[in-house]
């Protein structure tokens, strides 16, 4: 299978979009204010196209259908989750940080806690999640190239990296807002498409579902409904639950998120950003859990290369792209919903996929790149040891960090330690259970403290990520509790649940804020009735 020029052309044409949205919002970003936060001027549609595409990255583009491929339909609980856990950000976060309207993610942490070294403590696990999850957009970003291009993935990742950076560095905010609404768009309209073909490809959902279980009798079984459920990490509860539960409160509290509160023209816009943000994802979600669900039955029936070369499953066919095209580790899996599209041969149905998919890695990628290089920049160079540089040329020290960014992650992305829903999920852990307690109740809890919020952040931090990665190297699965290999739990998520409890018992025993500054950080900015 050789390259196709119809693909390439979709693809070219997404890129020159782009780049055009790039170079003609350059002048919109020449102040700091304009470059961080768009000038707190974007509308709520277009703030929530962004979100949508930010907060889904190729963890739910690939990621999410890969582990339904992988797993079967329960998986769809993980998109429930997902969506279910957007309009819990308009109740927690989005409306009180507008309010507040800062410009980065660690100016809450140092103003509710007194203190700028929390902008260092709140950043170990923000530099953490952040750059997993731009080294997984670049690995979803080099396969849908791979897919574009049918050139070794290397090369691909290179290229992806080279073109990632390309539109980030000159429009800042306001180019990565506006390029990632239209992102947005663009990966709704691909799901929605290709599951579409998918459906009709049968003469129905009925017919689908027929498919599927000829080829899968087990497909759509949950634990304990039978004998035999769908895949071993859903014979026990916790795992349909731990999965359902890790993206859950992801929304009210990663930075990737929070960040685009802040862009938004007041309160109001935030909510209904939100709002937009369910509509968009929803529709994205639905196309993706038929895309998922077919996957297997379509490459085995209808891809060119199935009976060819000793291919005699949908595995095996994946394994021969990775030995084809020197896919590293099992990113491989994650090319699953690629190849399902492919086996169509509708070279246009190719290149809007790839278009959708190139849109969400890259939207991703542009939504944490500016999060981390506000943080390296701005919040630690300049704000937490004092250098005047960031403040004198922040644009240049914003560039100069997306460089450091974009090249540390590229080389990383070379061989991923696991799939993309799993460096996703490892990312969401180690935040959540680290900073949500001491952002969520910093605002909504009086009694959140100084001391709590950085022995939380600190041994959280460290044992989310001892916990994710014993588990993934000696039992070879992130998703097995990590001291007893025999319970399922995604990606440690438990550490979630204590590590709120453990913010609440520091804060017990430790002193207080200040009066004024609970009164500023914490009352004011609760909705008033």
């Amino acid at each position: 299978m050789g390259v196709n020029p119809i693909v390439l052309l979709g693809a070219l044409i997404y890129f020159g979009i782009l780049f055009w949205i790039g170079w003609s919002s350059r002048k919109a970003s020449l102040d700091a204010s304009d470059f961080y936060v768009a000038g707190r001027k974007v509308g709520p549609f277009v703030n929530g196209s962004a979100l949508a595409a930010t907060y889904f990255s190729p963890a739910s583009f690939l990621g999410l259908p890969a582990f339904i491929f992988i797993i079967g339909y329960p998986f769809w609980w993980a998109l429930v989750g997902i969506i279910g856990g957007m309009p819990i950000a308009t109740l927690l976060t989005a409306a009180p940080l507008r309010k507040y309207a800062p410009t980065s993610f660690t100016d809450y942490y140092a103003d509710r806690y007194e203190t700028k070294w929390m902008r260092l403590a709140a950043g170990i696990p923000t530099i953490i999640g952040g750059f997993a999850y731009v080294i997984l957009s670049i690995v979803g970003t080099a396969l849908f190239m791979l897919a574009i291009l049918k050139i070794n993935f290397t090369f691909s990742v290179i290229l992806s990296a080279v073109v990632v950076f390309a539109y980030i560095y000159y429009g800042g905010m306001v180019a990565t807002t506006f390029s990632t609404a239209f992102q947005g768009i663009t990966m709704t309209v691909a799901a929605v498409i290709a599951a579409a073909f998918v459906i009709g490809n049968y003469g129905g959902l009925n017919g689908l579902t027929d498919a599927i279980l000829s080829n899968n009798p087990n497909f759509f079984n949950t634990p304990y409904a039978n004998a035999v459920p769908s895949h071993k990490l859903m014979s026990m509860w916790s795992g349909v639950i731990g999965f359902f539960f890790t993206w859950h409160f992801g929304f009210s509290a990663l930075p990737y998120t929070v960040v685009r509160f802040f862009t938004t023209q007041d309160i109001k816009a935030a909510r209904r950003s939100v709002f937009w943000a369910v509509i968009v994802g929803g529709a994205m979600y639905a196309g993706l859990v038929i895309i998922g669900s077919g996957a297997r039955v379509i490459i085995e029936t209808m891809h060119p290369l199935m009976n060819t070369e000793g291919i005699t499953n949908a595995m095996g066919l994946l394994k021969h792209m990775k030995t084809l095209y020197g896919v590293a580790g099992a990113s491989v899996t994650d090319y699953s919903m690629i190849a399902a599209i492919e086996a169509f041969q509708r070279p246009f149905l190719l290149a809007i996929l790839a278009a959708g998919g190139l849109a969400i890695a890259m939207a991703t990628a542009a939504g944490w790149t500016m999060v981390l290089n506000v943080l390296l920049g701005r919040d630690l160079i300049g704000k937490v040891f004092g250098s005047k540089w960031p403040e004198e040329k922040p644009i240049l020290v914003t560039r100069i960090m997306t460089v450091i960014i974009i090249v540390v992650c590229t080389l990383l992305s070379f061989k991923p330690p696991a799939l993309v829903l799993d460096i996703s999920g490892a990312a969401f852990i180690v935040i959540l259970c680290s900073c949500g307690p001491p952002l969520v109740l910093g605002i909504w809890w009086e009694r959140s403290t100084k001391m709590a919020a950085f022995i939380n952040i600190i041994v959280m931090t460290f044992l989310s990520c001892f916990s994710w990665m014993y588990a993934n190297t000696v039992h070879g699965s992130a998703h097995l509790f990590f001291l007893n290999k025999n319970w399922v739990t995604p990606h440690q998520f438990y550490w979630v649940f204590v590590g709120f409890a453990f913010f609440i018992v520091l804060s017990l025993i430790t002193k207080p804020c200040s009066d004024e500054t609970i009164q500023k950080y914490s009352l004011d900015l609760r909705p008033r009735h």
